[in-house]
């Protein structure tokens, strides 16, 4: 099962050449995307922030070429951790975020309002039916 996360995107960058500590020179492009979550039923957002920042590299960076700030997208991406032993003997771990599908769910209309509550219908109240009694007592 691959990883997702879905947002509104916020800021797509501009391709960047990097260059390794061992010289190899690799293309990285970023995206920004608000993945904060919001209750479907008020239209509220949740209380806690989630914005993520997306590095596609090499090949991948061509999938932002009609990415455009507003859309609500899907990124696909998986996990991948790396071990590195410092000069002094000391172990460090890296996680990275390797991102490399993407896909464009709506395009996000300005000035939305959100969506009215949902009310329940009012059940009838049940009235019996008014009969005359002829009873003497």
């Amino acid at each position: 099962m691959a990883n997702t996360k879905s947002g509104v995107v916020l800021a797509v960058g501009q391709p960047q050449q990097i260059q390794s500590k061992e010289g190899k020179v690799f293309s990285k492009r970023s995206l920004y995307v608000d993945c904060t979550t919001f209750d479907p039923y008020t239209g509220q957002r949740s209380q806690y922030e989630n914005k993520i920042l997306f590095d596609f590299m090499e090949s991948k960076t061509s999938l932002l070429d009609n990415i455009q700030v507003g859309q609500v997208v899907t990124v696909y991406f998986d996990l991948q951790g790396t071990e590195l032993t410092e000069q002094d003997g000391r172990k460090k771990f890296y996680t990275h975020v390797r991102p490399y599908k993407i896909d464009v769910r709506q395009v996000q209309p300005s000035n939305r309002q959100p969506q009215q509550q949902y009310r329940q219908p009012q059940q009838p109240t049940y009235q019996p039916p008014q009969v005359e009694d002829d009873r003497p007592f």
